[in-house]
């Protein structure tokens, strides 16, 4: 069965929609069109006292401690938390899964550097399967790893893809037994250096691949970031790279063990795909786009001054970027969210783009119907790793820069 996208435009989809209408609380309306859900959300289900929120302090925070190696965490790749409270964290800058107990202890380190079974260059994910088994990619490696719940490896699977594809991101496991994969840019390779300067926005693919990490379908091709082209020098050598324009609108993607969630987000809208590929339902919330303000041009501006040095090879090029990003050409408007998630029950979890500014940001919470239920503010800082029943799971850097990681409860009044 091919795993295609329909080219459906999705002006004719509302122009030619037969049927539905607003939900009993006047919230929404579903529409359909050849078999194609469009679900219109314009306010949450949620009433404020019905409402989910997080727990005011974390359950569990890990890291920060002053000579504690075994909680010292380094380029954080991934965090899931197994069902007997079990936690393992994705430390790339050890290259190894880390377990801790329910309460923090110390566990179990696999993994190392190295390209021997179980070994890892460099660890990009981490995912949790059917019976706490754990999987691990590898890029550098261009392998998958598979663990079992108590940290003893069980497999590496080599992974292929298009060959113009040097690197890809594992999204997750679909109910088949079938890996989501997909690559922020599909122009990679050679062909980077015929590349004319200027504006450009090119294509993220979605793909499958079958349990043996064969790349077997694609979901299709989309939009990705825009970038502007600049002639960058180094060691003598003039080449064009690809360098991304400020708050550009692009492409996400998320897996549950139903549904495959693809947005672009130009615009409030998210595609839900059956596992098999076919499109099922089109997500919309009514939301205006937020402009892109003098002060988070300044604010972005900031921080390209605030980034750290290099060695003598690359401070010339990022002398380059810092000039090329600012005279990039800023869009009138945010994206309207920055990613997505499934949670452990179906749930889609949408979040808000958060600017320039680190701040507090909301996610906004769907049924796996595409119905919005309401909003759950994440703590300022906290990167989301995994979303359970009761639990969020996460990440944070402290005022010292210092990794930890973080689980709140999440709180669902009944």
């Amino acid at each position: 069965m091919r795993f295609a996208l329909p080219c459906i435009p999705l002006a004719l989809l509302t122009a030619v929609a037969c049927g539905g209408g607003a939900d009993a609380s006047g919230r929404g309306a579903v529409r359909d069109s050849a078999g194609i859900e469009i679900v219109e959300n314009t306010r949450p289900t949620w009433t404020e006292a019905a409402a989910w929120r997080l727990s005011d302090a974390p359950t569990l925070d890990m890291g920060g401690t002053e000579g504690d190696s075994a909680h010292e965490f380094f380029q954080v790749a991934g965090a899931v938390r197994l069902s007997d409270g079990t936690i393992v964290v994705a430390n790339n800058g050890t290259h190894e899964l880390r377990y801790f107990g329910s309460d923090g202890t110390p566990g179990e380190r696999v993994g190392g550097k190295g390209a021997g079974p179980g070994e890892f260059q460099m660890l990009m994910s981490l995912d949790k399967l059917p019976g706490d088994s754990l999987l691990a990619y590898d890029p550098m490696n261009r392998r998958l790893t598979v663990f079992d719940a108590a940290g003893r490896h069980v497999r590496d699977v080599a992974t292929s893809s298009p060959a113009a594809l040097v690197m890809f991101g594992i999204v997750g496991r679909l109910a088949d037994g079938t890996y989501l994969a997909s690559t922020p840019n599909t122009r990679m390779g050679p062909e980077m250096l015929s590349r004319s300067p200027g504006p450009a926005r090119d294509s993220t693919l979605v793909l499958r691949l079958d349990s043996a990490g064969r790349a077997i379908d694609t979901l299709g091709l989309f939009p990705a970031g825009r970038v502007v082209v600049t002639q960058v020098e180094m060691l003598g050598r003039s080449f064009p790279m690809p360098l991304p324009v400020p708050f550009s609108p692009t492409t996400v993607v998320a897996a549950g063990p139903d549904a495959v969630y693809v947005g672009t987000t130009d615009t409030y809208e998210i595609r839900a795909f059956s596992p098999a590929g076919e499109l099922q339902r089109l997500i919309r919330r009514d939301v205006p786009g937020r402009p892109v303000t003098k002060a988070d041009q300044e604010e972005f501006t900031a921080r390209l001054r605030d980034l750290p040095g290099g060695n003598a090879m690359m401070n010339p090029v990022m002398e380059q970027f810092r000039k090329a990003m600012s005279e990039a050409e800023y869009p009138e408007t945010m994206p309207a969210y920055s990613n997505l998630l499934v949670d452990a029950d179906g749930n889609l979890w949408v979040a808000d783009h958060p600017g320039a500014k680190t701040m507090p940001t909301p996610w906004a919470v769907f049924t796996p119907e595409g119905r919005l239920l309401g909003t759950v503010t994440m703590p300022e800082g906290f990167q989301v790793r995994e979303i359970g029943s009761d639990y969020v799971l996460g990440q944070k850097a402290d005022d010292t820069e210092i990794e930890h990681i973080v689980l709140y409860q999440l709180i669902k009044p009944s």
